[in-house]
């Protein structure tokens, strides 16, 4: 079941706003919620979208509480909206 990066790129907009700019999603939420039991196949499609979306100044990417850019990642990350975003 593919997704569009538009659908992706949404739901992970959707969940960070839910949460709030204090708190934190992790990706395979968003990814379990897309893709139920296929998730793990489409993990790193909802991390590219995610770097993406922090390029963009949308989100923010973090890990061990750091901020840090997607391609610097090594193992579990969180998506946090940022404070400022108004646009969405």
């Amino acid at each position: 079941m593919k997704k569009s990066k538009q659908e992706i790129r949404n739901r992970i907009l959707t969940f960070t706003k839910k949460r709030g700019p204090e708190r934190s999603v992790c990706p395979s939420e968003v990814t379990r919620d897309l893709f139920s039991d296929v998730w793990k196949n489409h993990l790193d499609d909802v991390k590219n979208v995610a770097g993406e979306l922090q390029s963009e100044k949308l989100i923010k990417i973090t890990q061990n509480g750091q901020e840090i850019r997607i391609d610097e990642a090594k193992g579990p990350i969180r998506l946090s909206i940022l404070k400022d975003d108004q646009t969405h």
